[in-house]
């Protein structure tokens, strides 16, 4: 619809793990991304690299397999790895308890899973690596096995399950690593790899200083969405494991640079809400929430704080739009896939809706509205619309 092709240059402003860029890449369109959280934006700046030779990637994995095969061999475990055994061996429990990080909770993943992956994640450190491109694939793939590894369950929220998963990391690993080869083996990914795909760790509201002024031909994303989801809690294992975090005070650098979605990620200093202060629909949507928190004697912090990140989102969006004014060309589109939300008391918040009245505040003249798709919420089985919007 947009017409893009080798000659156009794509920004997505909330670049998430990359979905947008690599697609583009995968067609020959050049891209860059803006990614607030650590983990993201190594996850997606490791998947667009594509210059790696797939028969490197193999030969590397056969030694990483070779080195890991003979430390756990050091350990004693709960069932058998097929791997010649020690004469002394320290229970993994040992292992595990001297190096699991303070905040990396025991029932996000179990001491039998952690033991293994600390022990891939010090193989991977002794390993003699080529390029930064090459490791930066090793440990990707360990960091995104994590979470199928572990007993953390998204529905839509942060959860544990109850039930403690006994898994064998090495082979969901070398699983992964085999994938990964195969994708870099393609020939859309060969004939592409040079395809410039850049990204940069930042705040989606100062966009218009990484990038040149009104150098974009489109805008394409999925922003966060008012749904109270803290999103850092979407990356913990991997930001934890992957030492990016390690405290809150570590957490909080992050969650300064992101969108307010989550009550979890709302500050004392915030004000971004007055520049959408003037917003019928904000106001109302507001006054709502506050009406049914008062009928409900809603009491708790966390519900005290509904109404202003309502509004500090919007605000927020408000600042990401007039950022992307200075970055697009003249005419040119931004797309955003969002969703509806009622996360708030049940209030029904038409997110593409107001999000269209708040770029035209911003200085977008054109608003259009696509449906996507119906969701069905995890929490009561509610449909929401989930919608296209598109400013120019």
């Amino acid at each position: 619809r947009f017409k893009l092709d080798s000659s156009s240059f794509i920004v997505d402003p909330f670049s998430g793990s990359g979905t947008t860029s690599v697609y583009a890449k995968s067609i020959g369109i050049p891209s860059a991304g803006v990614e607030a959280n650590d983990y993201f934006h190594f996850a997606s700046k490791t998947k667009l690299e594509w210059r790696i030779n797939p028969s490197e990637v193999l030969r590397v994995l056969e030694n990483v397999l070779v080195k890991y095969k003979s430390s756990i061999s050091r350990y004693e475990w709960e069932f058998d790895y097929n791997v010649k055994q020690s004469g002394s061996k320290t229970n993994f429990t040992k292992l595990a308890s001297k190096h699991r990080p303070a905040m990396l909770d025991v029932r996000y993943i179990s001491d039998h899973t952690f033991a293994q992956f600390h022990i891939l994640k010090r193989v991977l450190a002794r390993i003699d690596w080529k390029s930064p491109a090459l490791e930066n694939l090793f440990k990707f793939a360990m960091s995104s096995i994590l979470v199928p590894c572990s007993n953390v369950r998204y529905g839509p929220g942060f959860g544990v399950s109850k039930k403690v998963k006994i898994v064998n990391v090495l082979e969901v690993y070398e699983k992964k690593i085999r994938r990964m080869a195969q994708d870099l083996a393609l020939p859309s990914t060969k004939k592409n790899r040079l395809v410039s795909s850049k990204l940069v760790l930042g705040d989606s509201r100062q966009a218009s200083t990484y990038f040149k002024t009104h150098s974009a031909d489109a805008m394409i994303t999925s922003p966060p969405y008012p749904g109270d989801h803290e999103y850092t809690k979407h990356s913990r294992l991997e930001l934890i494991f992957g030492d990016y975090a390690k405290s809150l005070s570590e957490f909080r650098v992050i969650k300064q640079r992101m969108l307010r979605g989550s009550t979890t990620n709302i500050y004392r200093d915030d004000n971004l809400g007055s520049h959408v202060s003037g917003l019928q629909s904000i106001q109302e949507i507001t006054e709502e929430i506050d009406k049914r928190l008062k009928h409900d004697g809603a009491t708790s912090g966390f519900e005290k704080l509904y109404s202003k990140l309502v509004r500090e989102y919007f605000g927020g969006m408000y600042l990401v739009f007039g950022e992307a004014l200075k970055v697009l060309k003249p005419g040119a589109p931004f797309a955003l896939l969002v969703s509806d939300s009622h996360a708030f008391k049940m209030v029904h918040i038409r997110t593409a809706t107001i999000l269209g009245e708040v770029a035209l505040l911003a200085g977008f003249t054109e608003v259009k509205i696509d449906l996507w798709q119906w969701k069905k919420t995890t929490s009561h089985s509610y449909e929401l619309r989930e919608n296209i919007l598109i400013v120019q």
